[in-house]
Formats: C-alpha cells, structure tokens, sequence
C-alpha cells in the first residue's frame, strides 16, 4: 500500500466515525510509515527492500543480481535513499528512489570501499567513508564530502588525513561529530568556523545527538583489574590483568566543557546504540552485560537517566539498535537467535508504552522508517 492509498483509509475511516457510521477509533486503519531495510537476494547478496504493510510481502527496490549492498540512508526529505555496493574490484554509491525507480550510480570508487553515507539536514550533501583496498583487505576510513546533485567529493578538512567514521549531523546542521581513533574520542566540527572539540571515548562508536542540538550522548569504556591479582604484595593489583570492561553512557551539553553526566548505573554493563526520541523525553539503548551468554536488550531511560525500564526480557537473543517512529511510538529493530549460528535477524516493532511487539520482516535487517 503506497502512502496516497494509506492516507485515503486513514481519511475515510475518521470521515465514518465522525458522521457516527462507526465508533470512534474502531475499524480505522492506523498509520504506520513504511519501512526499508536489507534482505539476502535468491544469490545471497543483500539488497534493498520496502515492506508498506506487515500483511504485504516486501517489494525489492534494487536490481536481482545486482551487486552486494553494504548499508543505505534515506534523505531528510524521504524521496532519496542513497545506498553502497561492494564488487570484487570496487565499491559504488548509488541514487534511488523509495519506489524504486531513477537508480543512478552517483559516485564510483574503484580500488576503495565508500559505504556509510549520512545526509545534512537540508538534503544538501552527504559525507561518507572511504577506505582504500590493498591485496583486497580495507584500509583506515577517511570522511569526505560528497554533492548528492554533482557527485563532486572532497576530504571533509582539506590537508588532514586523520582516520575517521561514524559521521553525525547535529540536527541544526551546525555540526558535524564523527569517531576519531587516533585521538580515542568523538570529534566535533563545527561547520560554520572549523571549530574544533574532543570527547574522550574509547569504545568507538558514534554520539547520539538530542533533537535540539544541544546535546550529545557517547559512550565510553572503563576497564577494571582483578583485585586477586596483587603483584606489589601491598594491596595494589595488578591493572594489567583486566577482570572485566564496562560501556556507560555519558550526556554532554556542547556549550559546557569538562563535564559529563554519567546516565548508566554503577554496575558492570555495555550500554550502547542510544537515540532519543523525537520529543526529547526518552532515550532507547541498548544493555548487555560483558563476559556473560546473554543477548542485548532494548532500554528505555529520562535524557537524565532516570526511569529506566527493560523493554525487553529474552536472553536467548539479541536486539537492536533502536530506531524510534516519528510519532514517537514505536521502536523498530532487528532480532536474532544467539543460540543458532545459521541465525537470520528478523525485523520487529516495539510499542513503547505497552510493550507489545510485533514481527514484521523475516530474514531482514538494517530497518528503517520510511516517513
């Protein structure tokens, strides 16, 4: 069901509980977005699917037997998606539209790999990541620029050729954070000016920024030695001999400096692939507990920490990341089976406030919402 005949059911089904032809809230068709998202093709290679209807089977939007897809993002505007594939000699970027039509390769990248394209706020550009292939095997990733209308690219900082991934816009699209791991942190850029900042974080992976712009959640890893391990004889362990590591999450407002707000409790666990929602009154993560045969769970939690609450409960399976609705309902994940190694994810939707979960796609994953 496309969204022009989504929104003539939703319209007509207020039109006949408003005239009293039917109860309010009965026999209306409730408006969800579409979602896109990954699926193996009959050759084995992932391509780019859109499911509008959890009782409709899902339509492939890139080519049968077209090259490997390595991830996608649709434009702030939902009529783009731009997405990369990965051949033997090379990599591509490529243009298409959410039905479909108008595939286009935007940028070639023989010799290279360039996935994990983000778009600005304003649809303007993109930036992506960059690894150069030697004897096959992906070198560092560099950030660059990329004009979705010229296919015109360029490093993100003409003359610095420091590795980094994980690329963010600020939703002002006044900044732009990515993963340094050189300087073990979050880097973030400010484009109007080049202005630079640096938080420290060792785990690697990208901030989360709140809906206003002001605030960032990292996180970063704390590892803890073996009190047993007592080489002085003085009561001092050894901290080479580490008994377990722990990923809190962290909050920062940008117009501060030097400070951060723990949001994970003081006990051993890996929160990771944080969110907020829309309205900027919850946060969904994701917790593990390292060491231990236990799948990752989905968390909700106050931008302060406070009110946190499991939304799920089943360790035989791992869950996430997070994705919220626009309307701030639902979350969309993938799923998948720790104890089977032949495993597939599987694509699922979380209410928030009920808990009640549904499985929409077999045999998918990298979901997203199609506003």
């Amino acid at each position: 069901m496309n969204r022009r005949r989504r929104f003539l059911w939703v319209w007509l089904g207020a039109l006949l509980a408003l005239s009293g032809l039917l109860p309010a809230g009965c026999g209306q068709l409730e408006s969800l977005p579409a979602i896109l998202f990954l699926r193996a093709d009959d050759q084995g290679r992932a391509q780019l699917f859109r499911q509008d209807n959890p009782d409709e089977p899902p339509r492939q939007l890139t080519a049968e037997g077209g090259p490997e897809l390595l991830d996608f993002a649709l434009s702030p505007d939902s009529e783009t998606i731009v997405y990369a594939t990965q051949t033997a000699g090379g990599a591509a970027l490529r243009l298409i539209s959410p039905e479909g039509q108008d595939d286009r390769e935007l940028l070639a990248c023989p010799d290279a790999e360039c996935s994990g394209a983000v778009w600005s706020p304003d649809g303007g550009r993109l930036v992506y990541e960059r690894r150069a292939l030697a004897g096959g095997v992906a070198g560092s990733p560099r950030l660059y620029w990329l004009d979705p209308t010229t296919s015109e690219t360029l490093p993100l900082i003409e003359g610095d050729d420091t590795p980094g991934y994980g690329a963010r816009f600020s939703p002002d699209g006044e900044w732009l954070s990515y993963v340094s791991p050189r300087d073990e942190g979050i880097v973030f850029y400010r484009l109007s000016d080049g202005a630079q900042r640096l938080l420290g974080s060792r785990v690697g992976r990208p901030a989360a920024w709140s809906p206003d712009s002001a605030e960032v959640i990292v996180g970063d890893l704390t590892l803890h030695a073996d009190p047993s391990q007592d080489v002085s004889g003085v009561g001092t362990p050894d901290t080479s001999v580490q008994e377990s590591s722990t990923v809190y999450l962290y909050r920062v407002a940008l117009a501060e400096t030097g400070t951060r707000q723990r949001l994970s409790p003081e006990s051993t666990v890996d929160d990771s692939a944080p969110t907020w929602s829309p309205d900027g009154e919850w946060i969904a993560f994701g917790r593990s507990v390292p060491d231990a045969a236990f799948g990752r769970q989905l968390w909700v939690m106050r931008p302060d920490g406070s009110e946190a609450r499991a939304l799920t409960n089943e360790p035989a399976y791992y869950h996430g990341p997070p994705a919220w609705s626009p309307d701030g309902r639902y979350l969309l994940y993938q799923r998948y089976d720790l104890a089977d190694p032949t495993a597939v994810s599987d694509i699922w939707r979380l209410d928030v406030s009920s808990g009640e979960v549904t499985r929409l796609v077999a045999d998918g994953f990298l979901p997203t919402w199609l506003p």
